[in-house]
């Protein structure tokens, strides 16, 4: 009977062992499993504001599209002369002053789609305005192959058609596209050499912005508060997309993009030196950044400091997607230019940082820098 019991003890030992290191396997797989996700969000949160940075300002052949003499709405939906006027600012930022202040969208039209509560505080909201880069091609144009009918634009989508000095905005009303037509059916007023219609593009306004949720609880766009994401909400970086959904009505839609970002923090650089205009290009500066706002002198940017646009600096938090047990994220994040000049000729940033959360999930902190190729390339001289 007792080597009975020490042999039953001695099994419960062993039992217990291998249940903790069970247990602690485990645990470490789902921690590496969070830790994944969290890096894949923002990594590709981060790649795909880059993306379209690289392409904001692409209008097909237009570039001499003059500087913004006001600071436009960036949820027009239905002016083809506001949507065109809003072309000169290519890159636009609304920003949050701290951790605990949602941006300000006095004087727009956004409130529909950006409410309080489909906005996260401390995250600025980002506006890029392009032309698609492939055009919307007829029916032998030598490219697409020969089928029975022309291609045809959706009713009341946006589209552009451009050539180097000048740019229209067209409505689409489902006209067959032609070798001479516009995105209306009509004679297009623009031409190339060959006598055939400038290409004819669709125009992207994307508004990027931090929401609490992924899938608001009952579904829509907005979201609701703690019953979002089956009680469990994720805030998430989204994006608004002028576009047609019940064709010919246009509206923005919201189309989440990367789940777990806390925050995005937006700087841009601005070239304003030499400020003369240079004969060749017309415009002042050189291409490459002098400064970035905002900065320890500059909360904000002013329309000219928009015209001046040439790359951009984003920060982004990126959360587990799930908590960890018996962790608590007390770091904090530096989310623009340190306060210290960084050499002869900066100027000091703003210092802002941002936490300690104090909660449950674990954290990594992206940042990228990007050079916005068709407005810096405008300034180069030859």
């Amino acid at each position: 009977m007792i080597e009975l019991m020490i042999a039953m003890t001695l099994g419960l030992l062993v039992l217990a062992g291998l249940t903790t290191v069970f247990v602690t396997s485990s645990e470490s797989q789902r921690e590496l499993q969070r830790s994944g996700q969290q890096i894949e969000n923002g990594r590709y949160a981060m790649d795909t504001l880059a993306l379209d940075l690289h392409h904001a300002g692409f209008y097909g052949r237009y570039t001499a599209y003059p500087d913004p003499t006001v600071v436009p709405d960036p949820c027009i939906t239905g002016n083809e002369a506001a949507l065109g006027t809003a072309l000169s600012m290519p890159v636009q930022v609304f920003l949050a002053p701290d951790q605990s202040t949602r941006p300000s969208l006095a004087g727009t039209s956004c409130g529909t789609y950006l409410t309080s509560a489909n906005l996260v505080p401390g995250s600025d909201i980002l506006v890029v305005r392009r032309a698609e880069t492939s055009s919307v091609r007829y029916i032998g144009d030598g490219f697409t192959p020969a089928v029975a009918s022309n291609d045809a634009t959706v009713s009341g989508e946006v589209y552009m058609q451009t050539d180097p000095t000048t740019a229209s905005i067209q409505f689409g009303n489902g006209a067959a596209i032609t070798p001479t037509s516009n995105a209306k059916g009509g004679a297009a007023a623009m031409t190339k050499k060959d006598t055939n219609a400038e290409a004819i593009r669709k125009l992207h306004v994307h508004i990027y912005f931090v929401a609490p949720c992924s899938l608001p609880a009952g579904g829509g766009d907005i979201c609701t508060g703690a019953a979002d994401d089956a009680y469990n909400p994720i805030p998430t970086l989204k994006r608004l997309e002028l576009r047609v959904d019940s064709p010919p009505t246009r509206t923005f839609s919201t189309v989440p993009l990367a789940e777990g970002i806390n925050a995005m923090k937006i700087e841009l650089g601005i070239d304003n030196s030499p400020n003369t205009p240079n004969g060749n290009t017309n415009l002042i500066g050189d291409g490459a950044p002098d400064l970035y706002l905002p900065n320890g002198s500059n909360s904000s940017l002013s329309v000219a400091d928009f015209a001046n646009i040439v790359s951009a600096k984003v920060w982004m938090i990126a959360r587990s997607p799930q908590s960890t047990p018996n962790y608590t994220d007390t770091k904090t994040y530096a989310v623009a230019t340190p306060t210290t000049a960084l050499g002869a000729g900066t100027v000091a940033g703003t210092g802002l940082t941002y936490g300690p959360y104090n909660d449950s999930y674990k954290r990594h902190l992206f940042f990228s820098e990007t050079r916005i190729v068709n407005l810096s390339q405008r300034r180069e001289n030859p």
